[in-house]
């Protein structure tokens, strides 16, 4: 009985001095907006390679391509509900570097319903950092949205009647795993 006795403790010893292991989770980036005067911040992550943002380089069109999908949480990588989309294409024509094609969608309650701007006369767009980095691909800028509510996001209709004002910043090193060529 005492050896049995002493055995378990040994055993519980030495489990709880055994390292524990698990898979980190890197937040490299995040979204930071006042959704209707409430400020928030989500978080661009990734587990390894996999992540909801990336960047992709056309080559042929001298752009690059980016979709910052914004986590509710640090913990999480692939959560719909609460989540805060950025999209945006950069061209680089002579030294010039020019936004096209922004998008801001806050998914209230994951494509079933949230907030849509996608037209140009809908969001002013600052994009001040693009550069290169030991790790990856820097980026960073300013936001302002006037976003109408949908009740079907997926299909991209909306009511214009209903406006949300979203103002906000995005700050990100995107890891060369989730940067692509074309």
């Amino acid at each position: 009985m005492f050896l049995s006795r002493y055995r378990n403790t040994a055993l519980a010893l030495a489990l709880s001095l055994m390292p524990t292991f698990s898979v980190a989770q890197d937040a490299f980036g995040t979204l930071t907006a006042r959704l209707d005067g409430v400020e928030r911040t989500w978080f661009l992550t990734a587990l390894e390679e996999e992540s909801q943002s990336f960047g992709m380089t056309v080559t042929a069109a001298s752009m690059k391509s980016f979709s910052l999908w914004g986590q509710p949480t640090a913990e999480t990588v692939a959560e719909v509900k609460d989540s805060l989309l950025l999209g945006f294409d950069v061209m680089t024509v002579g030294g010039s570097k020019i936004p096209l094609n922004v998008s801001l969608t806050y998914l209230a309650d994951g494509w079933k319903s949230g907030w849509l701007a996608n037209e140009e006369d809908q969001i002013v767009f600052s994009l001040t950092t693009l550069e290169e980095v030991g790790g990856g691909l820097f980026v960073e800028g300013s936001f302002t949205a006037a976003a109408h509510y949908s009740d079907t996001l997926v299909s991209g209709q909306v009511d214009p009647s209903q406006t949300m004002q979203i103002e906000g910043s995005f700050s990100a090193t995107l890891p060369k795993a989730l940067l692509k060529d074309q």
